[in-house]
Order: C-alpha cells, then sequence, then structure tokens
C-alpha cells in the first residue's frame, strides 16, 4: 500500500489502509466516528520520502503504545518492508530490541483529525531515517492512540 503524506481520506472511509471495512470484532464492520476525519501517514514503498531527525519522546510513544495498539487488518498477512525486504524487522531502541511485525496499523487521533500509520512505522522512522510529518509528530505526542474499542461497530450483512 502506499498513499502519500497526509493524504486525506474519502469521508466515511473505514479505519483502514483498504477501500473496505474490515471487519475486526467478527461481529461487524468498524468505522471511526463520523465527526472524525481520517489521514495517512508513512505508507512509504519506495525512496524518495522525507528523511531526518525525530525527537526522543515521539519514538518512546510509538514503542510504548507497540504492539497493543495496534489495530488489526483482518487476515490480511504480513506486509515486508518494501525498501529492504525485511519482513519481521527488529529495530533498536536505547539497547531494547523491537521486533516490528508488517501487520495492522496505528490510529492516533489529535482533536478531529485521526492519523493512520503502518504497523512498520517504527522500523521506517528507526532503520530507513523517514521523518514523518510535524503534525504527525505533535499528534503521537499530544493525541491518543485509539483502540479498537474506540471505533464504531456495524453489523455485518
Amino acid at each position: 500500500m502506499k498513499y502519500g503524506d497526509l493524504y486525506k481520506f474519502p469521508e466515511g472511509h473505514p479505519p483502514s489502509p483498504y477501500e473496505f471495512p474490515v471487519e475486526i470484532f467478527g461481529v461487524g464492520d468498524v468505522y471511526l466516528p463520523a465527526e472524525l476525519q481520517l489521514f495517512a501517514v508513512g505508507w512509504i514503498e519506495e525512496a524518495g520520502f522525507t528523511t531526518g531527525a525525530v525527537p526522543e519522546e515521539f519514538i518512546e510513544a510509538l514503542i510504548a503504545a507497540y504492539p497493543d495498539m495496534i489495530i488489526s487488518d483482518g487476515t490480511r498477512g504480513w506486509h515486508t518492508c518494501t525498501l529492504c525486504e525485511v519482513e519481521m524487522p527488529k529495530v533498536n531502541w536505547k539497547g531494547k530490541p523491537v521486533e516490528v511485525t508488517g501487520h495492522g496499523h496505528y490510529l492516533i487521533q489529535d482533536e478531529k483529525a485521526v492519523y493512520m500509520a503502518p504497523a512498520l512505522l517504527l522500523h521506517y522512522i528507526l532503520d530507513h531515517n523517514y521523518r514523518p510529518p510535524q503534525v504527525f509528530i505533535d499528534a503521537v505526542i499530544n493525541g491518543r492512540f485509539l483502540a479498537t474499542e474506540d471505533l464504531e461497530v456495524r453489523q455485518s450483512d
């Protein structure tokens, strides 16, 4: 999947990188509350993205949220990093290894915006020097990570 940073999904788009809702709970499809707008961050697939340093507190927040605040993609399988072909990279932060799976995504809310970033985000930042947009960095530091219970469940047909 590739989306430009801060790509604005159409109103009503499910909180998923796919064009259709993902059934997470086994009882229905999940959506964001109607008043929230979904944006993409970090869906990089090839060279040419912004690089640079990020604040330590940003990395700390992502690591603290991983893996408990990763939203499942359903049964779409594992995503391998297209930049280095590593399937399940291990990143190191302050001497602590963190195994990052290519399955699922973060949802971070800041006011009415929700930013969706792939589970491989830590790998992209720490191993490929990717620098997300400042608005996203601020959201990770000051906003809140959404969990599945923050989403609306609609009954499947």
